[in-house]
Parts: structure tokens; C-alpha cells; sequence
């Protein structure tokens, strides 16, 4: 065989290996193949706008948009309640029979036709779009509980079937109309007006977030807000009201009150009009939506809209701070020196004639409080009597900035206020407070001003020592009422400066791994009797390898169970944890073994005569 013939044969087997293995690949299984024959018709939602349904009682007629959504058209014209159409669908794309009747006009088939209820039937469900009209007509029930004959018309075959969809288009028109309120998306509603017998409140959203313009304007809570408007829109309608040509029966001729969206994108405003209750149903309430021409029956609970007051929509945050881009921090205490606190890449420093590391846990913690901080109470819309709040003089001013070092195209370069708190008188557990763009008096818990350091020994950092412990050479520690001891570093052991005794190695390193680094739970300011610093409880000096010295000094108990403590070198009095107090106070050398006792002799005895 010659080469070409070897390649002609070799085409023509790939060829036929190619055909057999598309050929395989296409052919549907023989389970699909199965279910496929099992289907009643073929059913595709994707190519039908319009479903139209007949019972001997009523016609229904829904259409889809061309935004895809569902319009009952007949017998009444309303929004078409999505999921309804889906299960629908999905019923009847899904359609099989159990049993098949090729030719139910044959001979041997004629005694069996009367049966069927096929003939002239009024159950029918038809499917219209783009492809040939489909429809289904529904007849009798079978001999076999639960299922019913079925067949498409023009087609000849009888098909019997489980009755789940002749149950689904049974339904009355009303059980196929959207039983939720409305449609309006809560993100797109970009003003609120609410009007009742207590008078009108109106919102409207900037920026992003929502404020009250009457009747006062104010920030308002953007969450509150936000569900006030998704309990109207999402409310679900108990019932549809068949005659509502009378609105005067129904309250709302002159509607007790009323909600107005107004949505983005909307020509017309969304209004919901409360009215009166239905006869014997206390806990139902009439009402009428402008984009829906029945009166409907709602829950009781829609009525609360009316009963919203501003106070309950205002915004309960004592300020708006978005932490990222403050840059400074001014504290302006009465009676004391202004504080300017800034911040250095991720630390803080202390403004001063020489920059100061200040104390970075306290900066960001000061941010995140007033951040989260909430409005105990609001008790004053106007600012006219600012001496009745102590709020002309105040205790303190603290003032958020961010500070651009060069000129750009959003701002000058400098430093920019974005938000000034005053803090004036306190009144039991509370302190008044002003914003300086706010006309409103409220209070805030006083433990958040309690908590601001407003000198500069506040605002040092926390760490007192920052050393590695081998640093460490030599320690003495000079216990209240007892004498001192000196230790000194022999290698990786510990040794008594002067005399002989046993060390307790693991207590002498743990005194001198917390002594290293040692950091301060908070500063107090300047010392005080009751701080007990001038008959301290422990004093615990200590040298290192470097030729340095410290020393520091514990003194009285808080009530927290923390231990007041200063050191040399670094200004003012802190506080340190039990944990690091108990380390430092471990006994450091082992007591001797007491020597056992010797034993008791007996008596001498007389001599015998």
C-alpha cells in the first residue's frame, strides 16, 4: 500500500471518528429523551408577554412590560404579583403526563371521550408572544384521585395530568395582584413629606443622607429613615376593596393623614392616604395608593407613620466624623493651655515649641467614641440662653480639623475645621453640648467627657519603659516597711549585690521582663497626697548595660484595682494594671530552710543506793 493511499484511508477514518463522536455528543440521553416525550407542551416564559386565563367564572388577562414587570390587565387593572407568575410558569414548563391518548376519536376510544370534559371546556390557559400561540385546555377529573385530562388545542392527543395547574389558575384575580404596597425602591426615594393632625414633617436626601427640613432642619437618622419608608412601601395588603367609587365611606375623602415619596425618575410623587377602620376589624385600616385604583385594607401598624414625630427621625449621633481624615485634634480646656494634637503617619504628636509623641491609643480612641457618641437628650431647638447650659462659658471646646501642606485644586493649604463641639454645664449623669453649625442644645453621657485628657500629661504615651530586658543590669527594690534588696546580672542568672542567699530566678526575671516593658493603663495628671507617691508602697530602682538609670515608684491602690505609679524623667502621676503591680512585687529571694529542731532528752536519773 502506497503512502497516498495510506493517507486517503486515514482522512476518511478521522472523518467518520468525528461524525460518530459529534453525532454521540448531541444526541440527548435516553433519560432526557424520556422526559422530553413526558412533557405536555413547551413552555418558554422568556418568549411570552401575555397569559391569559378562563374558568367558567372569570377571564384573566396579564401582560409583561418592557421593563419585564407583570400587569394584571383583567378584570382589573393592577401590579401582578411576580411570584405568582413564576410558580405558573414554572408549573407548566415543567408539565408531565402520566398517562397518553393518541387518538381519543378512534373507535375503541369513543365510550371513553364524553369523559374527558374536553370539549367546548371553559378551563383554558394560553401563552401569547413571540412564538405560535400555545394553549392548554383542562378538562374533567380522571378515574385516578389528583390527576385531570388535558390537551393542547389543535392538537390531538389527550394527556392526564396532576391538577396542580388547573389549582393554580382557579385562583380568584385578586390572589394574582401584588400583595405588597409598592414598588418604590427605598434607595431611589430622595424626599419625604408626612402630614397628620400633629402638622408636617418633611425630609429630603443629600449627599447621600437624609435630613428634616420641617419643621425645624436638622440631620436626620439615615437608618430611621430608611425603614419608616420601607414600612410603607413593603406593607402587605390584607384584602382589595371591589367598590371603591365612594371614598367618603371608606375616610378618605378627607384622609386622616398621608405619606408622599418622591422618587427619583418619577414624574409623580407615590402618595399613601390613611383613612378610617372597616366595620368589626379593629386591627385593620382602609387606605389608597396613588399608583392603585382600589381602596385597600392594610394592618393597623401602617397608622404609626402618622404618629412619627422629628425628634424620632433626627439623627441621634452627636456628630457626623468620618475618622480618616481628621488631621487634628484642639482641645481648648477653661483655665488651661490649648491642646493641638496631630497626626504623624499612623501615630500622634503633641503640637508644642518642641513636637511631642503623644498618645496614639487615646487619639484614635477620642475619634471612635465621638464617632459612635449618642444624643441622650435634645433639649433645646434654639440656642437663645446659652448661660442657662453653661454653654457661653464652656468647660471645653474640641475641634476636629484636617490640614493640607500644599494647595491643590480642592483645597488652600492649612488647617480646615470640619466639626466644633462645646461642653458646658453637667446635669446628673449627663453634660450639655453645642455643635458650632447647629442652633441645638443636647446632652451626651458625662463619663465621654471624663474621659478627655485636657492637659499634656494626658496626652503622653502610655509606654513607660521601652527597653529589652537583658538591657537591664542591676535592680534594687525597696519594699515599704521592709529592707531593700540588690540584684545584679551574673550572666543569665541573678545574684544578691551584697551577702549571701538563694534567688528566686523565675520571680527576679518576671520583675525585670515587666520593669522592660512596663506601659501605663492611663495618666491622672500631677501628683496628689492621695496618689500615696510620698510613702510609696514600692520603690524599684534599676541601672543598664548602657550606663543609664531609672526609677520608679508605686504608691496607692485606685478603686479599680489599678496602682498609682510615677517614674523619672516623665511628668505626672499614671496607673498601671494589677498584672504588672503583682509582677513587680514577687519576693525575690527564697527563704532559708529552718534547721529541725533537736530532739528532747530525758532526765537524768538519781543514782540508786
Amino acid at each position: 500500500m502506497n503512502s497516498r493511499t495510506t493517507l486517503i484511508l486515514f482522512v476518511i477514518a478521522s472523518g467518520l471518528g468525528a461524525y460518530v463522536w459529534f453525532g454521540e455528543k448531541n444526541r440527548p440521553s435516553s433519560k432526557e429523551a424520556r422526559e422530553t416525550q413526558q412533557l405536555v407542551a413547551k413552555v418558554d416564559r422568556d418568549k411570552v408577554d401575555t397569559v391569559t386565563i378562563k374558568t367558567s367564572e372569570t377571564k384573566i388577562v396579564l401582560r409583561k412590560g418592557d421593563d419585564n414587570q407583570w400587569t394584571l390587565l383583567e378584570p382589573v387593572k393592577d401590579r401582578a404579583d411576580s411570584m405568582i407568575l413564576n410558580q405558573l410558569f414554572t408549573t407548566a414548563e415543567r408539565l408531565k403526563h402520566d398517562a397518553r391518548i393518541d387518538k381519543p376519536g378512534a373507535e375503541s376510544d369513543k365510550s371513553q371521550v364524553k369523559e374527558f370534559g374536553l370539549s367546548g371546556s371553559a378551563t383554558r390557559l394560553t401563552f401569547t408572544g413571540k412564538d405560535k400561540p400555545l394553549e392548554l385546555v383542562l378538562g374533567k377529573e380522571s378515574a385516578v384521585e389528583g390527576k385531570i385530562y388535558a390537551k393542547v388545542e389543535g392538537l390531538e392527543p389527550v394527556y392526564v395530568i396532576p391538577n396542580e395547574l388547573k389549582n393554580q389558575i382557579s385562583k380568584k384575580a385578586d390572589d394574582f395582584r401584588d400583595r405588597k404596597l409598592s414598588d418604590v425602591t427605598t434607595s431611589l426615594v430622595e424626599k419625604v413629606l408626612i402630614k397628620s393632625s400633629a402638622g408636617e414633617i418633611e425630609l429630603e436626601k443629600k449627599d447621600r443622607h437624609w435630613g428634616l427640613v420641617k419643621p425645624l432642619k436638622a440631620r436626620g437618622d439615615d437608618s430611621k429613615v430608611g425603614d419608616l419608608i420601607a414600612q410603607a412601601t413593603t406593607a402587605r395588603i390584607d384584602s382589595f376593596v371591589a367598590d371603591s367609587a365612594n371614598l367618603a365611606s371608606f375616610g378618605l375623602q378627607e384622609p386622616r393623614g398621608s405619606l408622599t415619596l418622591f422618587v427619583e425618575g418619577s414624574k409623580e410623587p407615590s402618595v399613601l392616604q390613611i383613612g378610617a377602620q372597616p366595620k368589626d376589624e379593629k386591627e385593620k385600616v382602609y387606605a389608597k395608593l396613588s399608583s392603585r385604583d382600589a381602596v385597600l385594607v392594610l394592618p393597623k401598624s401602617v397608622e404609626q407613620l402618622l404618629d412619627t414625630k422629628p425628634n424620632d427621625l433626627r439623627d441621634k449621633k452627636l456628630a457626623r466624623v468620618e475618622s480618616d481624615i481628621v488631621d487634628r485634634i484642639t482641645l481648648e480646656p477653661a483655665g488651661k493651655e490649648k491642646l493641638v494634637i496631630a497626626r504623624s503617619g499612623e501615630n500622634w504628636v503633641r503640637k508644642a515649641e518642641k513636637e511631642q509623641p503623644a498618645n496614639t491609643t487615646a487619639a484614635n480612641a477620642l475619634l471612635n467614641e465621638l464617632k459612635s457618641l449618642n444624643v441622650g437628650r435634645f433639649e433645646s431647638d434654639v440656642a437663645s440662653d446659652l448661660a442657662k447650659y453653661g454653654l457661653d462659658q464652656p468647660v471645653l471646646k474640641l475641634t476636629l480639623s484636617s490640614f493640607a501642606s500644599e494647595n491643590t485644586a480642592e483645597s488652600k493649604a492649612g488647617e480646615k475645621p470640619i466639626v466644633s463641639v462645646h461642653f458646658g454645664k453637667t446635669d446628673g449623669d449627663q453634660v450639655y453640648a453645642k455643635l458650632d453649625d447647629e442652633p441645638f442644645i443636647v446632652t451626651v453621657p458625662k463619663t465621654f467627657l471624663d474621659a478627655i485628657a485636657t492637659d499634656a500629661i494626658g496626652w503622653q504615651p502610655l509606654g513607660i519603659y521601652s527597653l529589652k530586658p537583658e538591657e537591664i543590669t542591676a535592680v534594687e527594690v525597696q519594699r515599704a516597711g521592709q529592707p531593700p534588696i540588690s540584684l545584679e546580672r551574673d550572666k543569665d542568672k541573678w545574684k544578691l549585690a551584697k551577702g549571701d542567699g538563694g534567688i528566686n530566678q523565675s520571680n527576679a526575671q518576671s520583675l525585670v521582663n515587666t520593669l522592660a516593658g512596663l506601659r501605663a493603663v492611663r495618666w491622672k495628671g500631677q501628683a496628689q497626697p492621695e496618689h500615696g507617691l510620698d510613702q510609696p508602697a514600692l520603690t524599684l530602682t534599676f541601672k543598664t548595660a548602657s550606663n543609664t538609670s531609672g526609677k520608679l515608684v508605686l504608691g496607692s491602690p485606685t478603686p479599680e484595682e489599678m496602682t498609682h505609679g510615677s517614674a523619672d524623667g516623665l511628668t505626672g502621676v499614671f496607673e498601671i494594671n494589677r498584672v504588672d503591680k503583682d509582677a513587680l512585687e514577687l519576693p525575690l529571694v527564697d527563704k532559708p530552710a529552718q534547721a529541725p529542731a533537736p530532739a528532747a532528752t530525758a532526765p537524768a536519773q538519781p543514782a540508786q543506793p
